[in-house]
């Protein structure tokens, strides 16, 4: 009778085990889950001292001098979105929870943005004239002493921003939303899409383009938005021209579109990793640069790979001399 009993009782014990099992599993994953929010506030404002190996953290910097690329910073609390200077000695770097990261020439160090969320695109025309794009319709302006956030009226994915001068400055985001600033009030411009758009750059205040997703490439010429003709469906990521004729645009699996003034034109890329950013010196000196670590050097005639140490999806890159190239990367797991 009780080795009857002791047979029947067996498996639900099992199952009871089973179940305590998942429950802890699940809450040890759960606090893993939420590690990085409970951490000291030595990590909230301050930059924890660089001892750990650059591949177990979220996010990294590279710099570029002319030969090689090296790791020279990385960041465990947050991940890196986009970076840009003015000089060797002032250079910012944003990202996720409204991390804003200064370069002085010696050390980094981080402002307060007062922002919770994502910081996406970096521009300015001088050190004392800075803007930042973000989630939830953010903009900051930084005016060389603090970072302040602009009311706009809108709750728009803000993707890129570029400007000519104070003057002319243009935002782009979800749906179409494309913004323009004249230096006193922001104003919503007609793009004559809802497709959202991701990369914004222009050779002049009445030549900018705008790129984004099915191949959508925009134009402006000063009074109204217009489409380009669509060569390709895929999405474009970022753009950046050295002139009016020379001007380029990269996307997913490695897409890149040349235009030299009268039309677009596909180039050879070697790769099918999605490219998420480019930016150059001039015509000889272009990178591009994407997932798992991808960054390309167009020479003026071949795109060609370049060993970058990281397998890392790279989102941001800023030089000022074409051995000066710094590229922020984030951790692919759990990205976006």
């Amino acid at each position: 009778m009780i080795a009857k009993y002791m047979k029947t009782i067996t498996p639900l014990f099992i199952c009871v085990l089973l179940l305590i099992g998942h429950f802890l599993i699940a809450n040890i994953n759960l606090a893993n889950d939420w590690s990085l929010e409970n951490q000291p506030l030595k990590y909230e404002w301050g930059l924890e001292e660089q001892t750990a190996e650059h591949d177990k953290c979220n996010s990294i910097i590279l710099h570029y001098d002319g030969n090689t690329w090296n790791h020279v910073y990385h960041t465990h609390d947050t991940r890196l979105t986009d970076i840009y200077g003015f000089g060797d000695n002032n250079i910012f770097v944003i990202g996720d929870k409204g991390t804003i990261l200064h370069y002085d020439g010696n050390s980094w160090t981080r402002q307060e943005s007062r922002i919770p969320h994502r910081l996406n695109s970096i521009w300015g025309s001088s050190p004392h004239n800075i803007y930042i794009t973000g989630d939830h319709g953010t903009i900051l302006h930084y005016n060389g002493t603090e970072w302040k956030t602009q009311t706009l009226g809108v709750s728009n994915w803000l993707s890129s921003i570029w400007g000519f001068d104070e003057n002319h400055i243009f935002v782009s985001g979800s749906l179409g939303k494309l913004l323009f600033y004249n230096g006193e009030k922001w104003t919503e411009q007609n793009s004559g899409t809802t497709n959202w758009l991701y990369g914004i750059w222009g050779s002049s205040k009445s030549n900018v383009c705008a790129v984004g997703v099915y191949g959508t490439i925009l134009h402006y010429n000063g009074k109204i938005w217009e489409k380009s003709v669509q060569i390709t469906n895929k999405r474009l990521m970022d753009i950046w021209g050295a002139d009016s004729k020379n001007i380029y645009t990269v996307g997913a699996d490695g897409i890149i579109l040349h235009y030299d003034g009268a039309k677009w034109t596909r180039q050879l890329s070697n790769t099918n990793n999605w490219l998420r950013k480019i930016w150059g010196i001039d015509n000889n000196n272009i990178f591009a640069i994407g997932d798992n670590g991808i960054i390309i050097h167009y020479d003026g005639k071949n795109w060609k790979r370049q060993k970058s140490i990281t397998n890392y999806h790279l989102l941001g890159i800023w030089g000022n001399r074409k051995d000066n190239v710094y590229v922020v990367g984030s951790n692919p797991k759990g990205l976006y």
